[in-house]
């Protein structure tokens, strides 16, 4: 199974998100930018890849012990932006402002766990949501507009969970499975 560690939003957050994505489609090039479904958008705290199920059982214990006493927090959606910073971009991203240096506490704590129950993976963690993967030249001006745009519609959301995701392949597009869930202190659910 095809695994990673993630946490996904409140409705509202995703509607949000959602219109961020659509605006920037409207700015570029058909077929240019292989957009996520909005079902899909969360923030990835680490992919561990094909795994088996006791690597699952592992990764679900290293969650709960890296994650013990975190308490639910508010994020929320920032600018818009490219990976890598220079040469070719690949991903479209919106950027996280409120709630960043705690995504990096997680990662950490959540690297840690994973790590003590062996599990290898890129512990290179940024925190962003990706809405889409960059195929073909966007236009000039398309970043500047679509970051005026994704900034102007700023919005926030309670992060109660992290869950361990098994990215199942399908026809239009993958499709994302929770195989464990780790409710963070006085989180409410989403």
């Amino acid at each position: 199974m095809r695994l990673f560690v993630a946490s996904s939003f409140e409705p509202g957050f995703v509607k949000n998100l959602e219109a961020i994505a659509g605006h920037a489609r409207e700015l570029s090039r058909a077929g240019a930018v292989k957009w996520i479904a909005p079902a899909n958008f969360h923030i990835t705290y680490a992919f561990l890849g094909e795994q088996d199920s006791s690597a699952a059982a592992a990764a679900a214990r290293g969650i709960e012990a890296g994650l013990d006493g975190i308490e639910a927090f508010r994020i929320s959606s920032g600018g818009l932006g490219f990976f890598p910073p220079s040469g070719r971009p690949a991903v479209l991203w919106v950027g996280i402002d409120e709630g960043a240096a705690e995504l990096r506490r997680v990662a950490a704590k959540l690297a840690a766990g994973l790590a003590a129950e062996g599990l290898v993976f890129e512990d290179r963690f940024e925190p962003h949501v990706t809405i889409g993967r960059i195929k073909d030249a966007l236009p000039d001006n398309f970043l500047g507009r679509a970051a005026d745009f994704a900034r102007s519609m700023r919005s926030a959301t309670t992060l109660s969970s992290v869950d361990l995701i098994e990215s199942v392949p399908a026809p239009g597009g993958p499709e994302y499975r929770r195989v464990y869930s780790k409710r963070l202190s006085g989180g409410g659910s989403l």
